[in-house]
């Protein structure tokens, strides 16, 4: 199942539904419009999806679509945007990562061309990286990617705690720290066809720091070192 949080999409969000379902036929693409004030979810329908709406914000989206894909026995969800920065083409290969670990993450900067992201983004993501990968005690480096791909299990090992607000580097460390395979696969994004990102802004730097400090507190308390859950096939 394919979850996409989306907020004033309108423009992008029919588009990615018909690539999504054109490369993977027949699975269900979930929409999960949070506070949008345009036709993102009537778009969306049209285009196929099942359309949900949850509070305001990207965490709580992502923690409605999770739960409705638990719900529902999927046997695999992956998480994408829908300002078409991710490209379905990209899904078979996550999905087949997914047959050794329990959350893989699809990487900017593990070698895949695309976009360049904007200098003084790229820094800001490669420092809040360095800061996950000490509190995970692992190394992470996109840890702002939204194209990610779960095991059912995985996701029900944390929708319960599911952070409301904020679910980027935080969630990450929080899934190593609880004995959970995270992989990083390098996938070749696109620029943001429009609209405007979560991270842009003069509300960016303060959305940086209080990520720093939810990740520091995901980094505190004993690890479990032996998986949790990935056992047989995806």
């Amino acid at each position: 199942m394919i979850v996409l949080p989306a907020r004033n999409e309108g423009p992008r969000v029919g588009r990615v539904v018909a690539e999504v379902r054109r490369i993977l036929p027949g699975v269900p693409v979930v929409v999960v419009e949070n506070g949008s004030v345009d036709d993102t979810a009537a778009v969306a329908a049209r285009a196929g999806a099942i359309v949900l709406r949850s509070g305001s914000g990207y965490a709580r989206a992502l923690r409605a679509g999770f739960a409705y894909a638990l719900q529902a026995g999927a046997p695999w969800v992956v998480q994408m945007d829908a300002d078409e920065q991710h490209p379905a083409a990209a899904l078979p290969g996550l999905l087949h990562a997914l047959e050794d670990a329990d959350l893989v993450v699809g990487s900017r900067f593990l070698g895949a061309s695309g976009y360049r992201v904007p200098v003084h983004r790229r820094t800001a993501i490669g420092a809040l990286a360095a800061w996950a990968s000490l509190c995970a005690g692992q190394r992470l480096f996109d840890v702002t990617s939204g194209l990610r791909a779960w095991r059912p299990e995985a996701l029900a090992a944390l929708v319960g705690d599911y952070p409301e607000d904020i679910a980027d580097a935080n969630l990450l460390v929080r899934a190593v720290r609880r004995g959970l395979r995270v992989r990083e696969v390098a996938v070749p994004m696109r620029a943001r066809a429009g609209g405007r990102s979560m991270h842009d802004g003069p509300g960016s730097a303060l959305f940086a720091l209080r990520m720093a400090v939810l990740t520091a507190r995901e980094g505190v308390g004993p690890r479990i070192v032996a998986p949790r859950v990935g056992v047989g096939p995806v």
